[in-house]
């Protein structure tokens, strides 16, 4: 595999008992791409960016990231890919910063390493006026920037997104672009 492909999906199949969600798909993202999944409902696009992440198993197919298998690697590919799932991926109790402090915990971030991941994310994402709110009280759109924030916190190479804008402002849309 040329080191330009980042991400490789090769006869891909998942199953969900007697109903087929992917079905042999096979396409390859090379460094600086950007690619997108475009389809109605229940196409299998989040299901097949569960699988490149690792969070699902699929029935068939193998999944390389910078050439390691998903399956064989997936703690390794976990912390090459930074993934915000569709929906609001918090622990709705917490506030901003202190989900934001738990990934961080939870990637291995101590001291001024953490302090500073989780800065330069609430910073890129523009959080900073909610960060001391409880999760619960924010709106749709504030909540999708803290899983942003958490999808980024780890400065990783590849960024695997659902839904990114869904729930978005315009001007909020145009800042994530």
């Amino acid at each position: 595999m040329s080191t330009d492909v980042k991400i490789s999906v090769q006869q891909l199949r998942k199953e969900f008992g007697a109903f087929t969600a992917v079905d042999n798909i096979s396409f390859d993202v090379n460094r600086g791409e950007v690619l997108g999944f475009l389809g109605p409902n229940s196409a299998g696009k989040s299901t097949t960016m569960k699988m490149i992440t690792g969070y699902m198993t699929p029935t068939a197919g193998n999944i390389l990231v910078d050439g390691l298998s998903v399956a064989e690697h997936p703690i390794e590919i976990k912390r090459r890919i930074g993934y915000l799932p569709e929906g609001a991926p918090a622990y709705d109790d917490m506030t901003a910063i202190g989900f934001l402090g738990f990934i961080a915990d939870i990637r291995g971030y101590r001291g001024k390493e953490k302090t500073d991941r989780i800065n330069t994310a609430i910073e890129k994402v523009n959080l900073g006026s909610v960060v001391h709110k409880p999760i619960e009280t924010l709106s749709k759109g504030f909540k999708r920037r803290v899983g942003l924030a958490q999808s980024i916190l780890h400065d990783p190479p590849i960024l695997i997104m659902d839904e990114p804008t869904d729930g978005l402002d315009p001007n909020q849309k145009h800042e994530v672009r």
